[in-house]
Formats: C-alpha cells, sequence, structure tokens
C-alpha cells in the first residue's frame, strides 16, 4: 500500500539514476583492479567491485514488485541516456572512468559513494518510510549501513 502516488514517481528517478551508477562504479572498480601491479589494490578493487554490484542488484530487486502495477521501472539502462537530469552524473562517471585509477578511486570512493551516496540514501529511505515501503527501506538502511564503512 503507497500511501501517495508522487512516490512512484520518486522510485522512477532513483532506479533510473542512482542503480546505474552503481553498475558504472561496478565496472570501473573492476577495471581499475587490473592497472594496479600489487595483490592489495587489485583485491581491494574486486571486494569494492562486488559491493557495487551487490548494491545495483539489491536496488533494483528491491523495487522489482513495483513492475506488476506501474509503467516505467522496467528499462533504466535505456532511460540513462535520455533523460536530463542525469546529464551531470553521468557525465561524472564517465569522466571518471575514463581516467586513471588513482582518479577513478578518488572521485567515486569520495564524491560518489561517501558524499552523495549517504547524502541520497537517507532521505530517500525515510521518505520510502513514510509511504509505507517496507520493502526498499530494509534494502536501503542495509545499503546506508554499508555505505557509511566506505
Amino acid at each position: 500500500n503507497i500511501s501517495d502516488a508522487r512516490y512512484v514517481n520518486a522510485l522512477k528517478l532513483f532506479i533510473g539514476g542512482i542503480s546505474p551508477l552503481e553498475h558504472g562504479a561496478y565496472q570501473g572498480y573492476a577495471k581499475a583492479g587490473r592497472q594496479f601491479s600489487g595483490a592489495g589494490a587489485r583485491v581491494a578493487c574486486q571486494m569494492q567491485s562486488i559491493d557495487e554490484l551487490r548494491h545495483s542488484q539489491t536496488q533494483q530487486h528491491a523495487m522489482s514488485h513495483y513492475n506488476k502495477h506501474f509503467n516505467g521501472l522496467h528499462d533504466a539502462a535505456h532511460m540513462h541516456d535520455r533523460v536530463w537530469f542525469l546529464s551531470v552524473p553521468k557525465s561524472f562517471f564517465d569522466d571518471a572512468r575514463t581516467a586513471g585509477p588513482f582518479e577513478f578511486l578518488t572521485a567515486i570512493s569520495f564524491s560518489f559513494e561517501y558524499v552523495l551516496t549517504n547524502l541520497v540514501f537517507v532521505p530517500f529511505m525515510s521518505g520510502a518510510a513514510y509511504n509505507g515501503d517496507m520493502a526498499t527501506v530494509t534494502f536501503g538502511f542495509s545499503a546506508q549501513s554499508d555505505e557509511a564503512r566506505h
């Protein structure tokens, strides 16, 4: 039961905006890890890559039950290139992923993982709880506590 239909539009923004970035972070960490010669940095990038993939999959799965009743949640990858409000984060990720491994780790680990994700998850999960979406709240606070450890 959703108390406000506008919440579904917020879900569309979230699944279309944040999940592709998490997926981009997963790909970037996997690629950056291949650039390091030391085993420690390579394994750290591999573990972070797996963590980002888990975040992306968890977000998509937590909201997938809305696909049965609402349109617009099914093709985030297609819409990622077509929605104007994603131009800045998409450009940021494209720049980070095409830079060197140190620049990628600095940009994504600090700017995206630490700052942006923490600023997005807390209010979004509070809104999900307010609207009675406990499935999203459960994944969100799990991801939030995980992100806070980065």
